[in-house]
């Protein structure tokens, strides 16, 4: 499948990229090295204060294209240093606060400004308290933003409340509902799956993955895994669908272990929905609605006497849909090759039934071949059943960032 990319998305995530290091903040002093336009200086036109949680403050630089910049953090007395490259100020920043700020004590004491070297701006924030800084870089139609992200520095943190203090300065402390991922262990009950050559249970490896998986999901800010069948039994491919529909799933992931004639083959492969299977979903979708007083598909009915209408807003909901489970695709296969072979370096496409949710981002995974001896005998140990959890956990974990910047991304339009 032709991968479909959003360049202004994948230029915010790049964005995130320098906000989030090891433990999920960038440096505290450092050059951030975002791409810039050459030609005319840039222009600084104003700057505003956002208030966050635990004393944290976002500081909102607004240009008309885009800097290279640095920044720096000083002591005795404590300031924050922010040199803009090639960049001017036509008028005098003020920092704006808004009211829900107003008469409270902020990070910031004062603003001071100056040109240095004839053609870069510097910005220096006198700080009521020594203060860590990270920042980054975005973007939208109405022009480009240096967001710079305030911390004090009262106490040391452990690498978790890093990560939740980059996730609160990138999205200024708004509170989001958990991304909900439903994890589908395949199989079960009467159906076993595959079965290797030693007796081994597809069923059984499939849910004792996906419970690892939840207990990793269940650990990350900002993320809730649901199990669609948390026991041996069997469920229907549609209820397993309808299952991930009722909990309001933002994404469904359904984990098996794949089996094939030839013992010898080897190796994970992660498929989407292919683009057939997308068509034959909007037909039943639409006849379904046709058949029904109300169909709901991404918040809109889908009824009679308006067919046009329904089928556009199927089309751009499957659209959408594909290109953010091959998004997710993508970032799982390259987690699995660093822990197993892969059976193919790119992401497949099939017509999965369990993929066919129009609104749901989908993707299945075959974890190895129980076919294979080899295989068999590492997906029954729990060191390997680990690895592979972690490695389908590390790419939902890339997506909920990338999410987190495409709900971020409207915040000044």
């Amino acid at each position: 499948m032709k991968e479909i990319t959003n360049q202004k998305r994948r230029g915010f995530v790049l964005g995130l990229g320098k906000v989030m290091g090891a433990a999920g903040v960038v440096g505290i002093s450092g050059i951030a090295p975002q791409t810039f336009a050459k030609g005319r200086s840039a222009n600084l036109k104003s700057v505003s204060v956002h208030k966050g949680t635990n004393g944290r403050e976002r500081l909102v630089f607004a240009l008309d294209r885009s800097v290279r910049h640095k920044i720096s953090t000083l002591t005795s007395p404590d300031r924050v240093v922010i040199d803009f490259i090639d960049t001017s100020a036509k008028t005098r920043l003020k920092i704006g606060r808004n009211s829900s700020n107003k008469n409270q004590k902020l990070l910031v004491k004062n603003l001071r400004q100056a040109t240095r070297n004839t053609k870069d701006f510097r910005v220096v924030l006198d700080m009521n308290e020594k203060s860590s800084a990270a920042s980054a870089l975005k973007s939208n139609d109405k022009g480009y933003f240096l967001e710079v992200a305030l911390s004090p520095s009262r106490a040391r943190k452990t690498p978790q409340e890093e990560i939740k203090k980059a996730i609160s300065a990138v999205t200024a402390g708004v509170v989001r509902k958990p991304m909900t991922i439903a994890i589908d262990a395949g199989h079960g009950g009467r159906d076993p799956g595959a079965v290797g050559k030693k007796g081994t249970k597809e069923k059984h490896i499939a849910l004792q993955i996906a419970k690892r998986l939840k207990r990793k999901i269940d650990r990350q800010p900002g993320m809730k895994g649901v199990l669609i069948r948390d026991g041996d039994y069997y469920l229907s491919l549609r209820k397993r669908i309808n299952k991930a529909r009722k909990h309001r799933a933002d994404l469904f992931i359904s984990i098996h272990a794949d089996a094939n004639p030839n013992p010898r083959l080897t190796g994970s492969s992660v498929y989407i929905l292919s683009q057939k299977g997308a068509s034959s979903e909007a037909a039943k979708w639409l006849a379904n609605s046709e058949n029904s007083y109300e169909n709901r598909m991404a918040g809109a009915d889908l009824h009679r006497g308006n067919k046009v209408v329904s089928s556009l807003l199927l089309d751009l909901s499957l659209a959408d849909t594909i290109d953010r489970s091959h998004e997710i695709a993508r970032d799982v296969l390259k987690e699995l090759g660093a822990v197993n072979d892969l059976l193919r370096h790119q992401v497949e496409s099939a017509g999965f039934v369990v993929l066919k949710s129009p609104d749901i981002p989908s993707v299945l995974v075959e974890t190895a071949f129980i076919s294979n001896p080899r295989e068999e005998k590492r997906l029954k140990t729990a060191k390997h059943q680990e690895k592979l959890a972690t490695a389908i956990f590390k790419g939902l974990r890339r997506y909920q960032v990338a999410s987190l910047n495409r709900d971020d991304e409207t915040q000044y339009s």
